[in-house]
């Protein structure tokens, strides 16, 4: 959004669209524990018109910051909304449905039931998708979804207490007089549900009895839920939601999840988007067994048994075909990570004609890049699981951190693989001393696990960077910190990779997602070295990982950072070609860790000379952007006139020929986007664009048009041509006089001038806002509002600044107008009006 602001584009109308999470300011509703309870409660609230933050989104859609465009976030909405008690989450509704540029998450686009929700009309549009390289786990997890043993149990309960209190409505069944449960609930229906999840719970539980889990099709949550695919049940089963969470208050109570979870379950499975050949072919149900202990000691000591059912989706291109049939112009998929790009289109499942892998902006001098192989020790650095134990590789390895650390100005980033390596690498240098060594040449700092402290952490974090010392950060890949979090400058000046974060090799989704993509490519009858297999996915998605917290250190075009590999894996051909193809040109390896300091420390000592002019040229160019971002663009104005047909000295097979070398590029790094060929060089000419040129008779070519662009105040090119010779052969003329709309405007400026050296400012502020919804409306009523609070008590000291007005009226309106000055300037004098009629 901040990006937005400060381009050309600023003046197009923006809106932004967010959860409840983020945008909710009830205090009510922002406790409940899960988003499914926030919809529902928030809901309930709203059709009782109990929420005085929705009541007020009605009255404050005209406030100044809403009306005029300003380009917010959703943190600044969020802020505006519990500042002026509405509703920032219904206000977002309202101001999308005129905008021209519209923000939202990812499964805002890809969720059918969500698109439907917002009548999302996507024929024409251009949707980009930032950051896409993580869109083929959201499409796979916008398409999945988990319940519980415990959550079937909990929605049993809680049709036992609406059942209970449909029998005594006056337990509180009643809802603002109106008692929901006789007139919408069906009790046959209820218990009918309660049945069927009696026997799911028992089904269940039964299969589960001699095992720890078991995979199934797709296919079998039809089997098990098979009674839900009813209308009149699924009806039944929203009304029974929307009930127990409008009752529920929040905190710590559980009132209403596990109906909720049922929902969820029963809206992915089976809706109109999802086949039961989908559900075949594209799903696993994988039913799991987990012991947990819940304290005590000896034969005191209890366990539970937790089963839980997953349903999940393992085909992005699934969400991802739906989504291109809706009739949108582009698809845009950005990221400085998608390589490979051919593996990616194949995952994604959808073609991509265009394609364009740029070189990064920066030069050699601004980044080192290496893989270092073995420890000060030669002890050989691999963080692979038979290795990552060992002490000796792990003493090694914070031997080496340590002297790179040493030689790295301000803020170093340390990446593992997972959170469990970190600690155990962390316990492990406490012990032996290496984390104290560490402290003293730089504070460490780690990534929270909980959300809610990242915020603090990394504030400190910053503030430690910018500092002579400079602090550590050790995070973990795919974790908050290596997605999406900014370290330009001196809060990043190198990023350790410490090893290759492969996803967990015996988790059951990793295992089912490898054996899914290799059975489909048995299926196509293609070849491993054709489609993807399971093997190379699990490979890319280490390398993707690794990418993006690679991506952390250089922000922009003047920043400047060393990328160091600490595993030896990293030295081979192949993981090479999978990193980003901009970093692969810098790309050193050292099997020594000595050459690989000494490069760091030339990198550095050269940057630590050039500093401070690299530094002032930011602060320059920097006052330079916000400078011109104050300043107002001028008007251009198009000019089309008709001319003679210029004369043509070409045969029809040298224009077709010139046109031919106009529209076709070498290469895709051509200087001028009018002459780039995006298609591939086996297409038939004439399907081309701009190839085959329309054949025309050059004998009849239509006159052209010539297009004049001058910008206000400033005369063409063509016309300082024509007035130069102009004032060489004939005299000076008397200037011409002025036109309608030329004395018009000059009235106009000439009142506003006036009218600011009279009034206060805030009575210039209603002044403008009058003219703008009188302009907008055409509504003389909105003028009249303003002119009696401003205007007519100046009317006897300067009767002018309310006739004068009336350069601003329309036609139609200048009658009614004249009778209302005659009627305030009368009431002002003290006599009764008189209007003469005819």
């Amino acid at each position: 959004m901040g990006e937005l602001a400060g381009t050309t584009y600023r003046h197009m109308k923006v809106s932004i669209l967010g959860s409840r999470d983020q945008l909710c300011v009830n205090p009510a509703v922002m406790e409940a524990g899960s988003s499914r309870e926030k919809l529902n409660m928030c809901q309930a609230r709203v059709k009782a018109k109990t929420c005085s933050y929705h009541q007020n989104v009605e009255k404050q859609k005209e406030r100044p910051e809403l009306r005029d465009n300003v380009i917010m976030d959703i943190e600044e909405l969020h802020k505006l909304g519990k500042k002026h008690n509405f509703c920032p989450f219904y206000m977002s509704r309202e101001l999308y449905q005129s905008a021209d540029v519209i923000f939202m998450p990812y499964n805002y686009l890809l969720d059918p039931k969500t698109r439907k929700t917002l009548d999302l009309d996507l024929t024409g549009a251009v949707i980009i998708f930032d950051e896409a390289h993580n869109i083929q786990k959201l499409c796979e997890e916008s398409a999945s979804v988990s319940i519980t043993l415990a959550d079937i149990a909990q929605a049993v309960q809680d049709i036992s207490s609406i059942s209970e209190e449909m029998a005594e409505p006056a337990v509180g069944f009643d809802v603002k007089g109106e008692q929901i449960g006789s007139k919408d609930l069906n009790e046959s229906e209820m218990l009918a549900i309660k049945g069927f999840l009696l026997e799911i719970e028992t089904g269940l539980g039964n299969i589960m009895k001699n095992q720890k889990s078991l995979t199934k099709p797709g296919s079998f949550i039809s089997d098990v839920f098979g009674a839900f695919k009813l209308g009149n049940v699924q009806h039944t089963l929203d009304l029974l939601v929307n009930y127990t969470n409008g009752q529920n208050e929040g905190g710590m109570s559980t009132k209403g999840r596990g109906l909720s979870k049922l929902a969820d379950l029963i809206s992915i499975a089976f809706n109109e988007n999802v086949s039961q050949e989908n559900l075949e072919t594209l799903y696993k149900v994988h039913i799991s067994k987990e012991e947990k202990s819940e304290g005590g000691r000896g034969f005191l000591k209890s366990r539970s048994e937790t089963v839980t059912l997953n349903l999940w989706c393992f085909s992005p291109g699934f969400s991802m075909q739906r989504l291109a049939k809706l009739g949108a112009r582009s698809i845009i998929l950005t990221s400085g990570t998608l390589s490979p790009l051919q593996a990616f289109q194949e995952e994604i499942g959808i073609p991509f004609p265009v394609q364009l892998e740029n070189k990064h902006i920066i030069s050699a001098s601004q980044v080192w890049c290496g893989v270092l192989s073995h420890g000060p020790d030669g002890t050989q650095l691999n963080s692979s699981f038979r290795c990552r134990s060992d002490p000796k590789y792990l003493t090694s390895l914070g031997q080496t951190v340590l002297n790179i650390i040493r030689l790295v100005p301000h803020g170093v980033l340390i990446f593992f693989p997972s959170y469990s390596l970190m600690n155990s690498t962390r316990d492990f240098w406490q012990n032996c001393g290496i984390w104290s060594k560490l402290e003293m040449v730089k504070p460490i700092f780690l990534e929270p696990q909980k959300k809610d402290a990242l915020s603090a952490t990394m504030k400190e974090y910053y503030t430690a960077a910018k500092d002579v010392k400079g602090a550590c950060f050790m995070a973990v890949c795919r974790g908050k910190v290596a997605e999406g979090l900014d370290f330009a400058d001196d809060n990043g000046r190198a990023v350790l990779i410490m090893g290759l974060p492969y996803p967990p090799l015996k988790d059951a989704r990793v295992e089912l997602k490898r054996q899914f993509l290799d059975d489909e490519l048995k299926k196509s009858g293609k070849t491993g070295g054709q489609g993807m297999t399971g093997s190379r996915w699990y490979s890319l998605e280490a390398f993707r990982a690794t990418n993006q917290a690679v991506g952390r250190v250089i922000r922009h075009s003047r920043d400047h950072g060393a990328i160091i590999f600490l595993d030896n894996r990293f030295c081979d051909q192949m993981a090479r070609q999978a990193l980003s193809r901009w970093l692969q040109p810098f790309f050193q390896t050292h099997n020594q860790v000595g050459t690989a300091i000494k490069g760091i420390a030339s990198f550095f000592k050269t940057d630590s000379l050039i500093g401070k002019l690299r530094g002032d040229f930011i602060a320059e160019q920097t006052a330079m952007i916000n400078k011109n971002k104050s300043l107002k663009r001028q008007r251009v104005n198009i000019r089309i006139e008709d001319d003679e047909p210029a004369a043509v000295n070409c045969s029809a097979e040298e224009y077709k020929g010139e046109l031919e070398k106009q529209s076709t590029a070498e290469s895709i790094y051509s200087t001028s986007s009018e002459r780039i060929n995006f298609h591939s060089q086996n297409s038939k000419p004439d399907s081309a664009v701009f190839l085959k040129p329309f054949p025309v008779p050059l004998k009849s070519v239509q006159p052209r048009k010539k297009v004049r662009i001058a910008v206000r105040g400033f005369p063409s090119a063509d016309t300082r041509d024509e007035n130069q010779a102009q004032n060489l052969q004939k005299p000076p003329k008397a200037e011409a006089p002025k036109t309608f709309q030329e004395d018009a405007h000059d009235k106009a400026k000439h009142y506003v001038t006036m009218l600011k050296k009279t009034v206060t400012k805030d009575e210039f502020a209603l002044f403008k806002d009058a003219i703008k919804s009188y302009k907008t409306r055409e509504d003389f009523t909105d003028v009249k509002a303003a002119l009696e609070t401003i205007m007519v008590k100046y009317v006897l000291v300067k009767p002018e600044l309310l006739s004068g007005f009336k350069v601003f009226m329309k036609k139609h309106h200048a009658e009614e107008f004249d009778k209302f000055c005659l009627e305030k300037i009368s009431e002002a004098q003290g006599s009764s009006p008189h209007v003469e009629t005819s």
